[in-house]
């Protein structure tokens, strides 16, 4: 444990051997601080991820220089499928301790898997869809676009929780509840999955059917029924044989007339209910292929939509690529390079990212940059290049000088020599000029007006 006032280390006592600072408050808070993170620890290891998160943040609100928490929630949220906040977790931890951290090992990871970080945006997007969805009265439309999200990106949270809500509405409470329980195998101690199970625990079991008292009667009757055979008087043989006939006449005459027609009749119902029943599923499945050729086009339109944020996140000025100019900054602000400190400062694009933590190193950056004299010591790096005959690293470092102070002569003057000495007078014309029609009383002003006249 290291002390807050001077850094150093800290002994057993209630003060700091080197600047006498009293210490007792500050170690029981980084011993508290300590502790959540042991309790998050413990939860993450049982798949408590809810728990996890907010033991952790507990721990960052008594010390949020504990990076061992800080990596350790932003692991919790990109597990929970929360990119974004694991992304803001391991910045922040990277500018609170730039070496020996881990966080550098799970940037890394993810910058490197774009097709993962494409998947995670496509999930996201779809998922903002479902809810759309669902706000709109479209619930089958929205449990389609959620199945699709959970297939895709089967770590997110969220679309189990959205999708079980929605089966519960709909009355599918076992849909629910397997969703439900495929969601707490994720996060054993997520309290709205928890919550959800709970409201449909009573509706999952069905009751057994009641056998009326007119039942029990009727099915007592039909046991009690006895079928008794009467005996006849074997009849002759000439009777027997009318007897048949005539009932073979009388047979042929009822089919003819009476259970031939009906037949028909029937037959021709059943083809007709059939071709009725044919032509609405026709008419339905017309339905279906508009509505999922329109779900098709919104899709392609999204899935543009989200290259194109896509590449605001991962591309040449995304917010990635700006977390490692500023990062790369903050090196050489700690190794005093001031020349690659002021070319990397002025490649940020600080509109980019609205993160706060990003903003706040960036400020600091900027303010050290702008007082102090940071520019001449800047240009001074610029003139050792040129005089070393290094003239493209010298207009770089020149040119930085003006993104930092756009008035700087003797800046403007030394691009305009490192142009004539590389053999481009062209352009080394146009900054002579700049001297001599901004700058009339600078000392360059007579040996720009030489070369321009």
């Amino acid at each position: 444990m290291k002390c807050y006032k001077c850094g150093s280390v800290l002994g057993s006592g209630r003060l700091c051997l080197r600047c006498g600072a009293d210490v007792t408050v500050y170690k029981k808070i980084v011993r508290l601080s300590n502790s959540y993170y042991n309790a998050g620890l413990e939860k993450a290891r049982g798949r408590d991820l809810t728990g996890a998160a907010e033991a952790l943040c507990r721990s960052l609100q008594f010390d949020k220089r504990n990076t061992q928490a800080r990596n350790l929630l932003g692991l919790v949220y990109y597990e929970l499928g929360e990119i974004v906040e694991a992304l803001s977790q391991w910045v922040v931890s990277k500018n609170l301790q730039p070496e020996d951290n881990p966080a550098d090992g799970y940037l890394e990871q993810v910058q490197g898997e774009k097709a993962e970080l494409e998947r995670m945006n496509q999930a996201v997007k779809k998922f903002n869809q479902a809810l759309d969805y669902a706000k709109h009265d479209s619930e089958d439309l929205a449990a389609i676009q959620l199945r699709g999200v959970i297939g895709q990106y089967p770590r997110y949270l969220k679309a189990y929780q959205l999708l079980a809500l929605l089966y519960i509405h709909q009355g599918e409470y076992s849909k629910a509840n397997r969703i439900l329980k495929r969601a707490l195998q994720l996060d054993k101690g997520n309290t709205l999955c928890q919550k959800y199970q709970r409201e449909i625990r009573g509706k999952l079991s069905k009751p057994k059917k009641q056998v009326t008292f007119q039942e029990q009667q009727m099915a007592q009757q039909a046991a009690e029924d006895v079928i008794v055979p009467t005996y006849r008087e074997r009849p002759r043989v000439l009777q027997l044989l009318l007897g048949l006939i005539t009932g073979v006449v009388i047979c042929g005459c009822a089919y003819l007339f009476l259970i031939a027609p009906t037949q028909e009749r029937a037959v021709s119902t059943r083809w007709n209910q059939t071709a009725i029943s044919y032509n609405e599923q026709i008419e339905q499945r017309d339905t279906e292929i508009s509505g999922l050729n329109e779900t098709v086009a919104e899709l392609q339109k999204e899935m543009e939509t989200m290259q194109t944020q896509m590449d605001q996140f991962t591309g040449e000025n995304g917010t990635i690529t700006n977390y490692d100019r500023l990062l790369e900054a903050v090196h050489y602000y700690q190794e005093s390079d001031w020349a690659n400190l002021a070319t990397a400062f002025t490649a940020i694009q600080r509109e980019q990212v609205e993160s706060a933590a990003f903003g706040t190193v960036y400020d600091f950056l900027k303010n050290f940059i702008e007082s102090g004299g940071m520019v001449d010591n800047i240009f001074q790096s610029g003139l050792e290049l040129f005089n070393a005959y290094q003239y493209p690293e010298a207009r770089a470092v020149f040119e930085s000088c003006l993104g930092l102070d756009p008035q700087y002569d003797a800046a403007i003057y030394y691009i305009a020599m490192c142009y004539e000495a590389s053999g481009d007078d062209e352009s080394a014309a146009q900054y002579f000029q700049r001297i001599v029609d901004e700058f009339p009383e600078s000392q360059y002003y007579s040996r720009a007006n030489s070369r321009v006249s």
